[in-house]
């Protein structure tokens, strides 16, 4: 877990679908300083047993912090049930530069509990105070059909690839998501860009992500590693380099 956080100088974003939530948690779990969580967009609501405190930055536009708050997360109230509103660039700010945090990991974007996403015309939403992106996509819809079953923004993902609903996703469809400006690496300008292959869990996932990484890595020179995971067991399983 360590690559990311010696990737960064501390604020990190999260896009793309395959785990962004997880791996929040993953590295609150592995990050030994005090780290801020937190949206762009609404999400649902954070895990109270993975969060030491909850700061809801609607009422509470100062707050203030014990020395057993490690993992705080903010939002705002929301009128869908069972979901948080993300924050403004202005309120992260206010939370990132007020030097009480170590890290602050966002959630830039939404993907509706799915494996793979491409941004809408307004996604994501990076703070301005991020330094890395880390989008995410999941090894498990290499093969799998398109649709709005495992993807979000299924009209999105035709549009890019050039492909009809319910196209056979192959690895060339994944590689040209992850070095696309309509991709993972839009609106990053010129933040330093981690992508992460999730939920590599079998040799043969491992082996495929592997050659993903390396095709992606021969187009781009927009990153230079890729990360291979199952962050549902905090498990980083290779890091692929330029």
């Amino acid at each position: 877990m360590n690559v990311f956080l010696e990737s960064t100088k501390g604020f990190i974003s999260l896009v793309g679908a395959g785990g962004k939530k997880t791996l929040m948690y993953a590295l609150s779990k592995f990050i030994n300083g005090r780290l801020a969580l937190s949206s762009t967009t609404r999400m649902y609501e954070y895990d109270d047993s993975r969060v030491d405190k909850i700061v809801d930055l609607g009422p509470e536009k100062k707050f203030k912090l014990n020395r057993l708050d490690r993992v705080v997360a903010f939002h705002k109230k929301s009128d869908k049930e069972g979901r948080v509103e993300g924050l403004s660039n202005t309120e992260l700010d206010s939370v990132w530069l007020s030097k009480k945090f170590d890290f602050l990991i966002c959630k830039a974007d939404g993907a509706r509990a799915k494996l793979i996403k491409c941004p809408n015309d307004d996604e994501p939403i990076i703070p301005n105070s991020c330094d890395l992106v880390v989008p995410i996509v999941s090894i498990k819809v290499l093969g799998k059909k398109l649709t709005p079953r495992i993807a979000h923004r299924v009209d999105k993902l035709c549009e890019l690839w050039l492909e009809s609903p319910g196209c056979l996703i192959t690895k060339e469809h994944i590689v040209h998501l992850m070095v696309s400006e309509n991709g993972f690496l839009k609106n990053s300008n010129t933040r330093t860009i981690l992508p992460l292959i999730n939920m590599a869990d079998s040799k043969r996932e491992l082996k495929d992500a592997i050659e993903i990484a390396e095709m992606a890595l021969a187009i781009t020179q927009r990153f230079n590693k890729v990360v291979i995971g199952s962050m549902l067991e905090s498990n980083v399983k290779k890091v692929v380099h330029r």
